[in-house]
């Protein structure tokens, strides 16, 4: 397993030059062979791919700035390497004398995507059209970099009296900084969080939510109309109308026009539901039609609090992270019949970073996974899970995988999390297992390496376990007392589930909305245009001063076009844990059927056959809409 607790600038170096040269021979070999088989592709990608978790993830996660700055400089090195091996046409046209009737259907697969990606790179285009292609693409690469390391690099604070941070308890209060009287908020999503669950200063919300959705404004602006107009373009090239029909001609949807009817079918029964909401959830004398995005996470808070008579600051205080992960693990094994071993974490990039195995309970390891859970300065700032490594080769052989979170810290801090966090913190692991129990021959399907619009749906499932009282009991331990929650509690926290559910809903329709407006025919609208166009769906008024797309690192970390999936992957995973209501919540039967048949195939079946497979029928959103209380 590579160490990447003893790595510096010149063994980074050296490993980004040796690799790339050892690629370069294994391109030169196979334009050689006489019989061109796929083993030989892959071999090449795996490497690439090898060589991206050893370095480029590193800008993401090292506590060295000038290490996490080769990480991004060695991303766009290796991306434009890619680039150029795709566009070698004597290594397409060696491609192209591969047979394929003889081919298995994963093997079929993995020569169709191929193919895709040496089109994609202007095989079939004029001289003229290839070469202005070349140009956009490395520009994408430069541009993708730069807009995430200035999210990450983003230092933005506010400071606030204790009377300002007034609804905030005494712990979350001392696990802020301060100077002299005034305490710190970061853009840190501990602190984030307590202030918008918390506070009762309706003024502090709304300057740290303007301050947290305006990071990096000036700088990733013009960054984001750039990336926008250039994929127009190369859709243009390859005569598609926008670059949401280019994107998603291989996704489930297959077209925006598709999205469009999901985003028709739910817009008016979450906005008639929101109306309802609005009336129940508004306190502190506001007026509804005044009612702000810096208010509904406090609302929402507060009425699960009066719902489940347990105060946000007090039910924190039963789920402290190191607690809520050893639990999550042991359902995890109970439920996918699997071992997960803590390993020493010798060879990880900081001190706080964990290191776990991941086995059958028949004793075949399956993978490796990193847990790097907390805040720190320079770090990727969301959460999300890293494909470090697919496995398979003379240099590593099981996958490896990172979850990266920014939960809160036990060794700077209570360690204590909101219950959104527990939430996020299963989602999340939903991924690694993915990760590590999806198999194929093929690096290009190993794991979560499936149609993006599903890959979100085995951590989307993960959440529903989180809020079933079985599990909510398993998953509590008060920090001081050791008691669980009582029945009572969890039973009453259960139907606290859907309070605001259509209102932050609409919140993420909005941002999928956005996403489809940059990436439509009216690509050329202002940012603020499309922003505010899309927050309309949302029903609540929204600030004209924010432009929140500057800090959306999803627009350029993948889900361009396809943020959509999202809500696409919980209707599915709402379908999928419907067997799981229905044969039993921590049903190994069931549980393991689902490992095998959707969890294990990674992208090597479509996942429109792996969700039939499973349950037996086509899927639809029968179980989202009675989720979401929508279904009257």
């Amino acid at each position: 397993m590579f160490n990447y607790s003893d790595i510096t600038l010149e063994i980074l170096q050296k490993d980004l030059e040796s690799t790339i040269k050892d690629c370069k021979t294994l391109v030169k070999n196979i334009k050689s062979f006489e019989n061109i088989v796929l083993s030989n592709f892959d071999e090449l990608e795996s490497t690439i791919h090898d060589l991206s978790g050893r370095i480029a993830f590193m800008g993401d996660v090292h506590p060295d700035e000038k290490i996490r700055d080769f990480g991004n400089e060695a991303d766009s090195k290796i991306q434009n390497f890619v680039l150029e091996l795709f566009k070698d046409k004597e290594l397409y046209e060696k491609f192209s004398e591969i047979q394929t009737l003889s081919l298995d259907d994963e093997s079929k697969s993995f020569h169709k995507d191929l193919e895709i990606d040496f089109k994609d790179t202007g095989h079939g285009l004029s001289d003229e059209k290839k070469a202005r292609l070349t140009e956009i693409e490395k520009k994408l690469i430069d541009l993708s970099i730069s807009f995430s390391e200035n999210i990450a690099k983003d230092k933005t604070e506010v400071l606030f009296s204790e009377n300002e941070l007034k609804g905030l308890s005494a712990s979350e209060l001392k696990n802020l900084k301060k100077i002299e009287d005034r305490f710190v908020i970061t853009m840190a999503y501990p602190e984030i969080n307590a202030v918008m669950e918390n506070c009762s200063i309706r003024a502090t919300r709304e300057i740290v939510w303007k301050a947290f959705n305006n990071r990096a404004v000036e700088e990733n602006s013009p960054i984001l109309k750039e990336a926008v107009q250039l994929r127009n373009e190369k859709a243009n090239l390859f005569g598609y109308e926008t670059w949401a029909h280019y994107r998603l001609q291989n996704r489930m949807a297959k077209s925006p026009e598709n999205v469009t009817l999901m985003y028709e079918s739910l817009i008016s029964k979450l906005q008639k539901a929101a109306e309802i909401e609005k009336k129940e959830l508004v306190i502190d004398n506001i007026d509804i039609d005044d009612i702000s995005p810096w208010d509904i996470r406090y609302f929402i808070s507060a009425q699960r609090s009066k719902v489940s008579a347990i105060e946000n600051s007090e039910l924190k205080k039963f789920f402290f992270i190191h607690d809520v992960k050893t639990e999550m693990f042991k359902v995890c094994e109970e439920v996918f019949d699997l071992e997960i071993k803590p390993e020493s974490n010798k060879t990880a990039w900081h001190k706080d970073v964990e290191l776990w195995s991941l086995w059958e309970k028949d004793g075949q390891q399956l993978a490796y996974f990193y847990l790097d859970l907390y805040p720190r300065e320079g770090k990727f700032t969301h959460a999300a899970v890293f494909d470090i490594s697919s496995g398979g080769s003379n240099r590593q052989d099981l996958p490896i995988c990172s979850m990266v979170a920014n939960f809160p810290s036990p060794n700077t801090g209570d360690g204590l999390m909101t219950f959104d966090e527990v939430e996020t913190l299963f989602h999340e692991f939903g991924h690694v297992l993915h990760n590590g129990i999806g198999k194929s021959k093929y690096t290009r399907f190993v794991g979560a390496n499936c149609e993006w619009d599903f890959v979100e749906a085995p951590s989307q499932i993960m959440e529903h376990w989180v809020w079933k009282v079985e599990c909510m009991k398993r998953i509590s331990k008060h920090i001081e007392s050791g008691d669980t929650l009582s029945d009572e509690i969890c039973e009453k926290l259960n139907k606290s589930k859907n309070i605001g559910v259509s209102l932050l809903t609409l919140r993420q329709v909005s941002f999928g909305l956005a996403d489809q407006h940059l990436h439509g025919k009216n690509f050329k609208d202002s940012l603020l245009e499309i922003e505010h166009a899309a927050q309309e769906v949302t029903t609540i008024s929204y600030p004209k001063d924010i432009n929140h797309l500057a800090a959306f690192g999803h627009l350029l970390g993948g889900y361009d076009a396809a943020y959509y999936g999202y809500i696409w992957a919980e209707i599915i995973g709402d379908d999928l844990f419907s067997r799981f209501e229905n044969e039993g919540v921590l049903s190994k039967l069931v549980g393991v059927d689902y490992k095998n048949k959707i969890l294990m195939p990674g992208g090597t079946i479509p996942a429109e056959t792996m969700v039939q497979n499973f349950l037996g029928r086509k899927w639809n959103d029968s179980a989202f809409l009675t989720q979401k209380n929508l279904s009257k």
